[in-house]
């Protein structure tokens, strides 16, 4: 239903007393802006800082090729690199053979490289990331905070993961191809860590965590309660939720902007010790969740700002809304005579209609992680629903009131 105060183009709605106006413009910038933060405080409370969601956020990360090599390059400099093996090579050949000491270094760590990738791309290992990232889900929540861990560690504005675990499973596999060089060097290699993730922006990001964590549930609550009273203060409603889904519209698509566009810079700035490509994935990876809400609730508030601008008096909305419901309702009640469900579902056609929308939110909120295609599938099957109403009751003659 339009708002009664803007029916017609010539109507003129109440002025509304000054402060009062003053306050729905602070209420509704105020939700616009806390709308996205919203987002972004429920996502990491969900999603950071389940374990289960947490778990299967993280899972797809031992599958990925980049992480893969990553680790992979990691374990072989720590056997080969930080082990001196070259120069112990040397010190065993004879003067005359020093020439042969690299291409002996180069084919042992392709081989010990070789012999890491088949360890990190089996389903053994698949199913030990999963079971590590679970057991050390509150490291991950101290690492969000800014403390330490046995796993996962955080320091300086990095993220990094131990790799002694998967050293101790190399130099096994190793050994059962009889290469026992590395021994030593494995056990030496507890503290040895692949840092995936390094930024001065992560210092900063640890101090407002605990913050978004106590407001995911006010967060939200708020931003409702902004919009609530600023549409029941306002003279101009239509024009309010209008103005609210597009500021909300704008606030999601700036916060992307700002996730989508800081990826870049973010790779761009991170030092030459940390694999880019594996820091990449994990950057991907760990914000795909709130992207993906990000979007949903884009098109969710691009959907309202759309049907609260069909619903006002422009002239291009109003000849749309006539043309449809004329398809919809054809010869309206000069079509014949109206059947007693025709009759009944005219005069509750505005119950009906608020019906429909509710089972549209019910399904939103119903919805775990509502992906944009979906919030428009929703949407267009709300819209059908609402135009069935029209088409049912065409025959009833119109009241006052059904409008």
């Amino acid at each position: 239903m339009s708002d009664p105060t803007e029916a017609t183009p010539n109507a003129v709605a109440p002025r509304a007393p000054r402060w009062r106006r003053a306050l729905v413009v602070f209420l509704v910038v105020a939700g616009c802006v806390l709308a996205p933060l919203s987002v972004l405080s429920v996502w990491m409370k969900t999603t950071l800082l389940n374990t289960d969601n947490y778990v299967a956020t993280v899972a797809p990360l031992a599958d990925n090729a980049e992480v893969q090599n990553a680790i992979a390059d990691r374990v072989t400099n720590t056997l080969i690199v930080d082990n001196s093996v070259e120069q112990r090579i040397v010190d065993r050949l004879p003067d005359k053979a020093e020439f042969l000491a690299p291409k002996i270094t180069d084919a042992l760590a392709s081989f010990v490289h070789d012999a890491t990738l088949k360890i990190v791309q089996s389903d053994q290992f698949a199913s030990l990331w999963e079971e590590v990232n679970r057991r050390a889900h509150t490291r991950v929540v101290a690492l969000l905070e800014g403390e330490g861990g046995d796993v996962l560690q955080t320091k300086n504005g990095t993220i990094s993961i131990q790799i002694g675990p998967i050293v101790e499973k190399v130099n096994s596999a190793l050994e059962s191809h009889g290469v026992d060089a590395f021994s030593k060097a494995a056990s030496k290699a507890s503290d040895k860590e692949i840092v995936l993730v390094e930024s001065s922006a992560l210092e900063q990001g640890q101090k407002v965590t605990d913050l978004l964590q106590r407001l995911a549930i006010v967060l939200p609550i708020l931003t409702l309660l902004c919009f609530a009273i600023a549409i029941w203060l306002s003279a101009r409603r239509r024009r309010t939720i209008l103005r609210s889904a597009l500021g909300s519209a704008l606030g999601m698509a700036l916060l992307l902007l700002m996730f989508n566009g800081g990826r870049h810079f973010y790779l761009s700035a991170l030092p030459s010790t940390v694999n880019t490509d594996a820091a990449g994935a994990v950057y991907d990876q760990l914000l795909g969740a709130l992207r993906l809400a990000l979007r949903s609730a884009f098109a969710f508030a691009l959907i309202v700002a759309i049907a609260a601008w069909l619903t006002g008096p422009a002239r291009s909305a109003t000849g749309m809304r006539e043309g449809v419901l004329k398809l919809v309702r054809g010869k309206g009640a000069s079509g014949g005579e109206p059947s007693a469900f025709g009759e009944w579902i005219a005069r509750n056609r505005t119950v009906l209609r608020l019906l429909v929308l509710g089972v549209g939110f019910v399904v939103l909120v119903a919805l775990s992680a509502p992906t944009p295609a979906q919030v428009i599938v929703i949407a267009v099957v709300a819209l059908l629903g609402i135009l069935l109403i029209e088409f049912l009751g065409r025959r009833a003659t119109p009241t006052p009131s059904a409008g």
